[in-house]
């Protein structure tokens, strides 16, 4: 697949070149080669499992973004996304390959550190750079198979986020989404207040999605959609 102009896309919206953009990029292509580009008449879903510079290139090229609820991100700390195409419930998972390039080598991490903490010395900047930029070519031009795992997944897509309406929070008062407001004794709270009405710690049994969301009982009795 060509990447020049793809990766010319990304990182205008990503600011810069990076290995993780690089990675996302193949993913992201992947993922467009076995069930299309997220629109009107080819609804996608996928779900991300990490907060790092390959979301932008996923949402970039795929259409699915956190903005418009078709991106799910679940940080779990793996270069790791899967896809569904909604209509017939297709789906892969892509994930980056163990021991390639789209992750850092040791000597990558200790330049890295030195670099960010300002230690560096303008050899090891530089050798930083070069080692990047490589990584950056070698991500993007490599056969997907030297850097990606790709599997199949048979279970259910996830429903995308639906626009809920707003109502005050019980302890802030500020406009909240009823889907995300936690009925603790009798209190419509939004996630801030409610984990610092349990002195900042969530007890082991408010760690699932199981908790009660209640917005209809609220006090302030108006909502509103954004």
């Amino acid at each position: 697949m060509s990447y020049i102009e793809d990766y010319a896309q990304v990182t205008r919206f990503h600011g810069h070149k990076c290995p993780g953009s690089a990675v996302g990029l193949r993913i992201a292509q992947v993922a467009l080669a076995a069930l299309g580009r997220h629109g009107a008449d080819n609804e996608i879903v996928a779900v991300g499992e990490t907060d790092s510079c390959a979301i932008d290139s996923v949402q970039v090229l795929t259409g699915c973004t956190l903005g418009n609820r078709h991106l799910i991100q679940e940080d779990h700390g793996k270069v790791a996304f899967t896809f569904w195409r909604v209509s017939d419930g297709a789906g892969l998972r892509v994930t980056a390959k163990p021991g390639s390039e789209a992750f850092r080598s040791d000597e990558a991490w200790a330049l890295a550190h030195k670099v960010e903490s300002g230690t560096a010395t303008e050899e090891e900047r530089g050798r930083f750079s070069r080692g990047q930029a490589e990584r950056v070519e070698h991500l993007l031009t490599a056969p997907v198979e030297d850097i990606l795992l790709v599997e199949t997944v048979s279970e259910e897509a996830p429903a995308a986020k639906k626009l809920q309406p707003h109502a005050p929070c019980d302890g802030c008062d500020e406009q909240t989404s009823t889907s995300v407001l936690h009925d603790h004794r009798g209190r419509l709270l939004c996630p801030p207040c409610h984990l610092a009405a349990h002195g900042g710690v969530l007890p082991p049994d408010h760690a699932g999605h199981h908790h009660d969301h209640h917005a209809h009982h609220h006090g302030h009795g108006h909502l509103q959609h954004n």
